[in-house]
């Protein structure tokens, strides 16, 4: 997909998009790198999205860029951002996706598949290692169920979880695209009754 049907899913403007490629904020991954044959290259990164980024970047836009009831209607840019940082919200983002999409058979189908949504889970852990304090991280997707259980056995050296519905933003996703023609959406949509 094109770069317009890309924000058109997320519903994030050209200007705030370009000032996350700017600050090398985006969580996708450097396909180039990873699978494309040497010799060869990849269509430019600004005309071939996938669904699978629109996905990362809606994750990586709420975790980053919630806006409190309170301040929403500040103009301050500082008053905007109530979440993460966005370097912090795009590593969540890209982990968390992959980990969803492999967990279930048939990625993101897989997913919207499931009885019961995918929530994903990343848990930051402190632990003292030859007087130093070091950090760690983990990511999980499953259930909310198995989301609440590994974060209880991680809960003796937890500094914060940070826990979203997988699913909940993958139909956002796809309902934007539906409603914005998006025609990778729609081909989606049709394709896996979503």
């Amino acid at each position: 997909m094109r770069l317009n049907e890309l924000l058109s899913c997320v519903r994030l403007d050209a200007a705030q998009f370009k000032n996350y490629k700017r600050r090398d904020q985006l969580p996708f991954m450097d396909r180039e790198q990873f699978s494309v044959p040497p010799g060869e290259k990849l269509h430019s990164r600004w005309t071939d999205y996938t669904l699978e980024d629109a996905l990362r970047l809606q994750v990586m836009v709420n975790l980053s860029e919630y806006k409190s009831p309170d301040k929403a209607k500040e103009p301050e840019i500082s008053k905007r951002y109530d979440g993460l940082p966005p370097m912090a919200a795009s590593a969540i983002a890209q982990n968390s996706i992959l980990n969803a999409c492999a967990k279930y058979d048939g990625g993101l189908a897989g997913i919207l598949a499931q009885s019961n949504d995918t929530w994903h889970v990343t848990t930051v852990d402190a632990t003292m290692h030859q007087g130093e304090l070091w950090y760690g991280s983990e990511h999980f997707a499953g259930s909310l169920v198995e989301c609440a259980e590994r974060i209880e056995d991680r809960k003796e050296h937890q500094v914060r979880a940070i826990l979203f519905n997988v699913t909940s933003v993958l139909r956002g996703v796809i309902e934007a695209g539906k409603q914005s023609q998006v025609s990778d959406v729609l081909d989606f949509a049709e394709k896996h009754d979503a």
